[in-house]
């Protein structure tokens, strides 16, 4: 039985986070190669980010930046490096 863990806590791993509402901010202090997309108008837009976080700790510093910015958390998706290459092109 293969017990290798699919992520690694301190490599760089990529995410797509999933947000309730809209804001302006500038992600590329938590995150390398932001890809950032709004769907809709107003508090009941959908912000979605893409990115790479440094570590584990760097993604938990940017889940907490998110709370105190009180946006909703749809989702949070882990991004295998394969998938990432296809969302940069």
């Amino acid at each position: 039985m293969d017990t290798t863990p699919l992520i690694h806590s301190a490599l760089p791993t990529s995410y797509r986070l999933r947000l309730q509402g809209r804001l302006s901010v500038d992600w590329t202090d938590w995150l390398s190669n932001p890809i950032v997309t709004v769907e809709g108008h107003g508090p009941a837009s959908i912000m979605t980010v893409t990115g790479t976080v440094p570590d584990q700790a760097a993604l938990f510093g940017l889940l907490s930046f998110i709370r105190d910015l009180r946006l909703g958390i749809i989702s949070i998706e882990y991004l295998p490096e394969s998938n990432m290459d296809k969302e940069e092109k």
